[in-house]
């Protein structure tokens, strides 16, 4: 089978003849069709996150079940899936409070990831790291189920009303998706920032959302413009950087909310936190993916990522197999906003 390692950060392996892997009790075997790279994968090829406890590597990936091993959950041979957690115990601490995306570590579910041609995905009563998908969605879009399973997230913590404002600092693969669900729950305003020029010129294009560049120096008093000279109703934090956690603040209205998506990696130095108590300002984090179900079992963003499909296939750009390595580059050096490899 084909599978794309990484050995160390900044080098990666490609290998044709790789092992197969044989299906492990409660797992399932799958046939990845497509896998997208998380912004956490970009961190572990650059380093700013240890390989030294990754037992996998991709988990954003579509394809079809080759093994369904005991076949829980409804799953079959040849059945077309996503990756998404669709299922938590229900009975351990973090369930039991209300935390079952900390269930379990992907590194329990994944053997040996999305960046191989075959993976192994745990599947039981009380687990599962896998959706059915419609064939309304093809093996390509339907690789960005789980970063939408994360946006859909965050989109519920920031709890929206009708025409509130909304500013989304970040515009990658989350902050866009987010932008775009929060559009579809009535927010009224939504603006994007960043400051990787590439970026905003790729984002540009597709026409998804309008951009504040924030390398201008008067980048808050255009947001006020546009979202109101107190300051944004709710504000989305996904560029992943600690130091634009103090851009959020500032740019929240008093009372307002931020809501936290991102992954950080690093400290923010002269952190001023006073303005938390003075706005009365709610910080909130999200963390996904999460198990969203609808009553009858099924998943609740397998329907929010059809409907809106048709926008989000303008982020993606597909790669080979072959140039998994220019896939990283590009992703590292923001010229693409969210690469998928094919490996078929």
């Amino acid at each position: 089978m084909k599978r794309i390692s990484l050995l160390s950060p900044g080098r990666l392996e490609l290998s044709e003849n790789c092992e197969d892997v044989s299906l492990q009790p409660g797992t399932v075997k799958v046939e990845v069709h497509a896998c997208g790279i998380c912004g956490s994968d970009l961190a572990l090829y650059t380093g700013r996150r240890s390989l030294a406890n990754e037992r996998y590597f991709g988990h954003e990936f579509s394809g079809v079940v080759l093994e369904a091993g005991e076949g829980n959950n409804g799953i079959e041979n040849g059945m077309r899936i996503a990756s998404e957690l669709s299922r938590a115990c229900g009975q351990c601490w973090n369930c039991r409070n209300g935390l079952p995306n900390y269930c379990r570590s992907m590194n329990d579910a994944l053997i040996p990831g999305g960046f191989s041609s075959k993976t192994l995905i745990l599947n039981t009563p009380s687990y599962s790291f896998l959706s059915k998908i419609p064939y309304s969605l093809d093996d390509i879009t339907a690789t960005l189920l789980e970063p939408t399973n994360c946006a859909f997230h965050i989109s519920m913590k920031a709890g929206i009303k009708p025409g509130d404002t909304v500013l989304v600092f970040g515009l990658g693969t989350i902050g866009i998706i987010t932008s775009q669900i929060l559009k579809s729950l009535g927010a009224g305003v939504i603006v994007g920032l960043d400051r990787n020029k590439v970026r905003m010129e790729q984002v540009m294009r597709t026409g998804l959302i309008d951009i504040i560049d924030c390398n201008d120096d008067d980048w808050f008093e255009h947001a006020k413009e546009m979202v109101g000279k107190n300051g944004a109703d709710v504000v989305i934090e996904a560029t992943g950087t600690p130091v634009v956690l103090a851009d959020a603040i500032q740019a929240v209205r008093p009372g307002g909310k931020v809501v936290v998506g991102s992954v950080y990696h690093g400290h923010i130095t002269n952190f001023e936190p006073l303005p938390i108590m003075r706005k009365e300002l709610t910080i909130i984090g999200a963390k996904g993916p999460f198990p969203y179900l609808k009553t009858d079992g099924t998943s609740v963003v397998v329907d929010v990522l059809n409907k809106l499909q048709n926008d989000l296939k303008k982020i993606i750009t597909v790669y080979e197999y072959k140039d998994a390595l220019k896939a990283f580059e590009d992703i590292k050096n923001g010229s693409v906003i969210k690469p998928v490899i094919t490996f078929k």
